[in-house]
């Protein structure tokens, strides 16, 4: 696994991973059938996201989170990896405000 990066307007390099690890248990788990092998950086195009499956995570994210992702959000590059998909939740998270990304809180 890549080193963790510091996404803008978190508080460490430790919430985007841990934030990185519970979108890709999410898809690995709820949404695609995933190789062991994949990670954060691996192309989630590659691993059978499609626009179905788009809307499938989104409902996830709502669910999990209680935010739902804007239309302009939906671009291919946010789309690609776990790793882009996660920068534009945690900001989201950010803007919805009062700490509403928490490891702690169950699948």
């Amino acid at each position: 696994m890549e080193p963790a990066e510091v996404v803008p307007g978190t508080t460490s390099g430790m919430d985007s991973t841990a934030l990185e690890i519970e979108v890709l248990a999410l898809v690995r788990e709820r949404l695609l059938e995933l190789p062991p092998w994949f990670g954060p950086t691996s192309r989630l195009a590659d691993a059978g996201l499609d626009s179905m499956a788009v809307m499938q995570l989104l409902l996830l994210v709502e669910d999990r989170w209680g935010v739902w992702l804007p239309e302009g959000d939906l671009v291919e590059e946010n789309l690609e990896t776990v790793r882009a998909f996660a920068r534009v939740l945690a900001r989201r998270l950010e803007e919805a405000g009062d700490g509403a990304f928490r490891s702690d809180r169950a699948l």
